[in-house]
């Protein structure tokens, strides 16, 4: 069945009345390109043809269900005349050329529900026009002055309420202009082999696989040691210059944070028993008896120190976060961290990931960014144990730590695809799955003997990135048209078998911080061809989509390159 036959069986879909309102309204029903009005040119002179672009996506190997999701959406650009190809490369490559390249046109994009993704500010800060750099976290590219005076304000408001206001305002000029399209907030599942182990119990984010369980764990059997499966493996065991959340993880088991985000997803304390917030000024009062895996102890100028260290050597994850600290003093038992203006964000978002390095180790490392850290020193409840590359990353149990595991070690098995880690869990070969994913991937195990399905609704969402600095995508109408030709409950439907919720916000409705009136964004051929009219896109005889003329030309640009 063709996309275009099954968007027309759909129960329902939105109007391009519901992107105003939000609120859903009866259904359109689409149809090819052949049936739906395009704007025409009558004369081509002055104009030039879009050139063809390319939908970035993983390989169907790594991840089937992000290489389907792309399949139809290309198949949906292409049937409403969209100049795309779909290129699908491996999940090192595509790292490489979205988040730390900026070297694509679109991209299909996974955000998993990390903890600190909790907070808005995560989310919100990509479309910040400072993150817009090469190594920032601004995927898209997007600058606009007055969202960023409101990601500005929110981030700044200690007044809860308020910054609900913001949040919910930011909201809405993400979902207006479209630098990127969210398409769908998954239902994201784990499992464990519950005949093995006890204590295991639900986490917001990651169900399953998650730090409280790495620590509650209690073996049923005489073996102690915990096998977890995992096709992410770390790119390098230095929290110095690791780039995304996602490979920090690894990291946080070896390296004590000063605040964790509990199970519930509120923040609570941990290497710091006490955080107070005066304004702009943060106190953290540092547990006593804590020890690095070497021996010294843990003192509060390793925090001041780890602070400073990271803005000095550029740490790609953590410098812009810090760019706020104006100053970090050890006063006693406690971190005086002072601002340069208050942060609602800061400990939700930075405090709660900022590993504390030992003094005594780095200030020997004068290029962090060259150092392998093969043998890494923390003070987490984990301690590094071996790591073979490709294979297995060891953790063995720190005994002496406040919140010691039940287990002797913990391992993460190296795995070459989702598919093969669910058999591996299947057939017994590790306890417990590693990774981020779909519910619906995980339906065959809920009929194994001796293995636990768990599921939570993601905070995280699946969606497409534009690159705002190249054309078409530095016009507004031109990524306002291709979103409403996503087919969002298709690719519910078909890819994730109805375990998600079609997307509008970059913010989760299972979010405190979710601005309720938005609903999912719509899908609608014949309101995308009227986005491309506004812009002034037109399609020739030849059935091309041509740029504007300069006499029909009303793009709207939110780029620092804006009309080059």
């Amino acid at each position: 069945m063709t996309l275009t036959r099954r968007v027309a069986l759909r129960a329902g879909v939105l109007s391009a009345g519901a992107l105003l309102t939000g609120c859903a309204t009866p259904k359109e029903t689409t149809g090819s390109a052949a049936n739906v009005a395009r704007p025409i040119a009558e004369d081509l002179a002055g104009r030039r043809p879009v050139p063809s672009f390319q939908l970035l996506t993983k390989v169907a190997s790594e991840d089937p269900s992000r290489y389907e999701q792309s399949r139809l959406i290309v198949e949906a650009w292409q049937d409403a005349g969209i100049p795309v190809e779909l290129t699908a490369i491996r999940g090192a490559e595509l790292t490489a050329r979205t988040f730390t390249g900026k070297d694509f046109d679109v991209s299909v994009t996974t955000y998993d529900p990390t903890a600190e993704r909790l907070d808005p500010d995560n989310f919100l800060s990509r479309f910040y026009s400072a993150n817009a750099t090469a190594e920032g976290s601004n995927l898209s590219q997007y600058a606009n002055e007055d969202y960023d005076k409101l990601y500005e304000a929110q981030r700044g408001a200690i007044d809860e309420s308020e910054r609900m206001r913001l949040v919910a305002q930011a909201q809405q000029m993400l979902y207006q202009q479209q630098p990127a399209r969210p398409i769908v907030h998954m239902l994201i599942g784990g499992a464990y082999r519950s005949d093995r182990w006890d204590r295991v119990t639900k986490a917001a984010g990651s169900p399953v696989a998650n730090i409280w369980n790495l620590l509650s764990a209690t073996p049923k059997t005489p073996r102690r040691g915990l096998v977890l499966g995992t096709t992410f493996e770390p790119p390098s065991l230095n929290p110095v210059s690791v780039e995304v959340s996602e490979a920090q993880i690894p990291l946080s088991y070896i390296y004590d944070s000063l605040v964790r985000i509990g199970r519930t997803g509120a923040v609570e304390p941990w290497a710091a028993t006490k955080v107070a917030v005066d304004g702009a000024r943060i106190t953290a009062k540092i547990r006593t008896g804590m020890r690095f895996s070497d021996g010294n102890p843990v003192m509060p100028g390793d925090v001041a120190f780890t602070i400073d260290y990271l803005k000095k050597q550029e740490s790609p994850l953590f410098a812009s976060k810090l760019e706020i600290v104006s100053s970090v003093e050890v006063d006693g038992d406690a971190v005086v961290i002072t601002l340069t203006a208050p942060s609602a964000s800061f400990v939700p978002v930075v405090l709660t990931q900022l590993p504390i390095l030992p003094r005594h180790v780095w200030e020997k490392v004068s290029d962090a960014a060259r150092y392998a850290n093969d043998e890494p020193v923390g003070s987490g409840p984990l301690s590094f144990g071996s790591r073979r590359l490709g294979d297995q990353l060891v953790y063995t149990a720190n005994r002496q730590h406040f919140a010691a595991p039940k287990v002797d070690s913990v391992t993460f098995a190296v795995l070459g695809s989702l598919e093969a880690e669910i058999g591996a869990l299947e057939s017994g070969e590790i306890d417990m799955l590693g990774d981020f994913m779909s519910a619906t991937l995980l339906k065959k195990l809920a009929a194994t003997d001796g293995v636990e399905v768990m599921s939570v609704e993601s905070h995280g969402w699946v969606g497409l990135h534009y690159n705002v600095s190249r054309k078409p995508f530095d016009d507004r109408h031109f990524r306002r048209a291709l979103s409403f030709l996503v087919p969002s409950q298709d690719i519910i439907d078909v890819v994730f078998e109805g375990e998600g919720n079609s997307a509008g916000s970059v913010i989760a409705p299972s979010t405190k911080w979710y601005d309720k009136p938005l609903k999912a964004f719509p899908t609608s051929q014949k309101t995308a061809m009227a986005e491309l009219r506004k812009g002034g896109y037109a399609f020739g005889e030849d059935d091309r989509l041509y740029f504007p003329s300069s006499s029909t030309d009303r793009r709207i640009y939110d780029s620092k390159q804006a009309g080059s």
